[in-house]
């Protein structure tokens, strides 16, 4: 076999094998966001007066909208790509209310 033509098989394997893993990561990541988006805290259930809790669901709910916006950056194709746009909304009302509570990051960066 020319040395060639073995390299670009070799080669045109290693980029097969590549997408598929990417293809095999984010399915496994949406099947991850799934499960992380099911167990969110609720909103609606914490209250301003109750400042540490109130704070962190906000906190973990802008935490999982930036995860999301990764995923289907990485993922074009993700099922997850109508709602990332609702979600980068969620984030960015979230984090207002997160400033004017005056809420401490508590989760690592």
């Amino acid at each position: 076999m020319n040395v060639r033509v073995a390299f670009v098989f070799i080669a045109s394997g290693a980029a097969m094998s590549a997408s598929t893993a990417l293809a095999a990561d984010c399915a496994a990541e949406a099947v991850a966001l799934v499960q992380a988006e099911s167990e969110l805290p609720r909103i609606e259930v914490v209250s301003p007066a109750d400042r540490p809790p109130y704070c962190i669901t906000l906190e973990t709910i802008m935490a999982f909208a930036v995860r999301l916006k990764i995923h289907v950056a990485q993922c074009p194709g993700s099922s997850y790509t109508p709602t990332a746009a609702d979600w980068a909304k969620t984030r960015a009302d979230y984090a207002k209310l997160f400033t004017q509570n005056r809420c401490k990051r508590t989760l690592p960066n």
